[in-house]
């Protein structure tokens, strides 16, 4: 009797084959990729470099020049001198940018990243490196060491901060005596406040009194002032009509007193010369009368007479 088989699972050995070997096939694309990537299947040469602690060294720590992963450490023994030597391993291809004067040295990515080993890039004109040759490590100051300095920075720091906090809470110090005065002086300062509000009071209310006063006495001032004036105004007002007709007759008078006196210097002006000229003519008669009677044997003798001062006539200044 010959057995029925369900078409499902007819070739199945061969489906399974292809399956797996197109998994395999996948693996081993993935690791080629990664291999790649990895640098797992180019070239490499090895260099040493010494320290005098292993600490911070890891087997497989990334090696980088400018940033840029170039291999990583594969090996680290403790040599005789009890120092440690360590073997990074970098790819062919970086080995033209590594040369005699290129040093390595431990530094972390960023402030808190991973540890790595930093290459640094020679100069052009130095020979490159083959492998197993030695390349020269510096020493970079690790967290112990940052620590230790900064604590010797640090400590005269908090030595003053603790001599100043001490200064403060001494209850003699300075400072603590210039707060109590502040205090004291606050009081003063509330107590003459107060005392400074209640003389304000009391010279307010003064001023009050005073101003009543003095509006009242300032009125009572202007209403007698008002009718002193208006009085004295009107008596004055009732003196002034005949004042100024006695003003216009003296007025009058002098003006009739100004005009005779000129008539009057009109027509004596022309007489004056003639008056004067016939007294000084009547002057010299007298004179020469005077002394022909001088010389008059009836008045005295016939003595010689004596010169005497003849007038001339002429200007009656003279």
């Amino acid at each position: 009797m010959m057995t029925q088989q369900d078409p499902r699972f007819r070739n199945l050995e061969r489906k399974i084959g292809l399956f797996v070997l197109l998994a395999l096939a996948c693996v081993a694309l993935v690791v080629l990729l990664v291999g790649i990537q990895k640098d797992l299947f180019s070239a490499k040469y090895a260099l040493v470099f010494t320290v005098d602690r292993g600490t911070g060294f890891t087997k497989g720590m990334p090696v980088k020049l400018s940033g840029f992963r170039v291999g990583k450490i594969t090996d680290m023994t403790l040599n005789e001198q009890a120092m440690v030597d360590i073997t990074i391993e970098v790819a062919r291809k970086y080995s033209k940018w590594i040369r005699s004067d290129s040093t390595v040295k431990l530094v972390k990515e960023g402030l808190v990243g991973d540890s790595i080993v930093e290459v640094a890039v020679g100069s052009l004109d130095k020979p490159e490196l083959k492998t197993g040759d030695s390349i020269t490590y510096l020493k970079t100051k690790g967290l112990d060491d940052l620590a230790d300095e900064l604590a010797d920075k640090v400590k005269p720091v908090l030595i003053e901060v603790r001599d100043i906090i001490a200064y403060i809470n001494d209850p003699d110090g300075d400072l603590k005596k210039t707060i109590r005065n502040l205090e004291k002086l606050t009081r003063n300062l509330e107590a003459t406040r107060s005392n400074a509000d209640t003389l304000l009071l009391a010279t307010t209310q003064n001023l009050e009194q005073i101003s009543s006063r003095t509006t009242s006495l300032l009125d009572t001032a202007t209403r007698k002032i008002d009718s002193l004036a208006v009085a004295s105004l009107n008596t004055s007002l009732e003196k002034l009509p005949p004042l100024l007709e006695k003003t216009d007759a003296a007025l009058t008078q002098v003006t009739a007193i100004s005009l005779a006196t000129k008539k009057l210097s009109e027509q004596a002006f022309p007489l004056i010369p003639g008056v004067l000229s016939r007294t000084e003519e009547l002057l010299f008669s007298t004179d020469r009368l005077v002394n022909s009677l001088n010389n008059s044997w009836l008045l005295g003798g016939g003595s010689t007479p004596t010169p005497s001062r003849s007038y001339k006539a002429g200007d009656s200044h003279d």
